[in-house]
Order: C-alpha cells, then structure tokens, then sequence
C-alpha cells in the first residue's frame, strides 16, 4: 500500500534549484522502469553530471518546452512530466508529452493527473498549438486508460519498437486534438490504425526520449 503523500502538493515547472533532484528522479525512473522509458538506465547514469543537468537547463530555456514537477510538502519531488515542441516549423502546431513519472510511495493520490492537467492547461495557453502526442507501451492499459480519461485516443502502433532483455516491447501513439479535429479516416477515430509516427520521443532535440 502506498504511504499518504504528505498535505500541500504542488504542481509546479521545474526551476533551477530543483536541478539536481528532479535528474536523480529521472534515474530513479529509468531503473525502476525500463520498459517504460526509451532511454536505457545505462546510458542516462554514464552522462557526467553536468552534461546531464544542462540538458534540464537547456529544456527549461527553449520556447515552447517545459518539465512539470510534483512537490509533496516536505519540498521532496514525487513526480515528473516533459512537454516539448518539434523542432520544424511545419510542426509547430504540435507538443509531445514525455517522461511521465510518479514515485511508486505516491501513486493513488491522482498525481499523474495533475501532472497532465498542468501540461494540458500550459499548452492550451500557448498559441498555434492545435494537438498533443504522447508515446506509452502498449502493454501498459493502466497509463492507456488514465489518458484515454484525459481525452487522448489511440491513432497507431509501433511493433517492437524497443527490445528489453530480448524481449519485443511495442509502443503505442496517442494524441489529443485540442481544437476538436476529427480526422477523415474513421479508423483513426474509432479504432486506432496500425500505422507508425514520430512522436518526437527520440528527436535529438529531446535527450531523454520517452
């Protein structure tokens, strides 16, 4: 059972002093949770420090990108969530989320889906941005549900887009039209399509992938 997060949760973006903890969390993520993320553990702990906290100060200084971070009331970080724009300009009406997190110790308490309301709140503010992507893993229906919940749907799927431990791990694509866009296919809308897109979720942009 998970312990009661204490009282005076916040949402808020990721500031400079806050650096530091919200990387170890990033870690905490990739190796509690490979299957999850695209980047392996591995790769993210061999970043020297401060390679690793520039990439945090670099997303926090470019228009368009933030990270969410959920602060329980003693100042510890609990939670984390990315928002970033494609880099091309005929994809500016676009956002992807990525790097969705809560500590195991603070699930249960709607976290998560304050961590999502904020983004959703923050790109809703931000001029031209018509959709949001997001990539989650397949077999994860427990995520797949919460953001169906939000209003995303399911419009594809990549097979085996990682390989865990030999494993074939698929991923699938979802997205949320903020202006109400209904797409012509009706598989699309109804169903999902089996079809690929980049999400953005290892744009070199964007280090730290899913």
């Amino acid at each position: 059972m998970s312990e009661p997060v204490p009282d005076g949760l916040r949402i808020e973006p990721l500031t400079q002093d806050r650096i530091s903890a919200c990387w170890q969390l990033r870690l905490r993520a990739l190796r509690e949770h490979p299957d999850a993320f695209g980047q392996p553990y591995a790769e993210a702990i061999a970043l020297p420090l401060e390679a690793a906290h520039e990439i945090l100060r670099q997303r926090m200084a470019t228009a368009g990108t933030a990270t969410f971070v959920a602060v329980d009331g003693t100042g510890n970080l609990v939670g984390m969530i990315g928002f970033f724009r494609e880099p091309r300009a005929k994809n500016a009406h676009r956002r992807n989320v990525v790097s969705v997190y809560v500590v195991p110790e603070a699930r249960g308490h709607g976290i998560s889906s304050r961590l999502l309301d904020a983004v959703l709140n923050h790109a809703r503010h931000i001029p031209g941005v018509l959709q949001i992507h997001l990539t989650v893993t397949t077999a994860n229906t427990v995520a797949i549900h919460a953001y169906e919940r939000a209003g995303f749907v399911r419009c594809g799927r990549v097979p085996r887009a990682d390989i865990l431990d030999g494993e074939p791990v698929d991923n699938d694509l979802m997205v949320l039209m903020l202006d109400g866009y209904q797409p012509p296919d009706a598989r699309f809308r109804d169903h999902g399509y089996d079809g690929s897109g980049d999400t953005g979720r290892d744009a070199t942009t964007h280090s730290f992938g899913r």
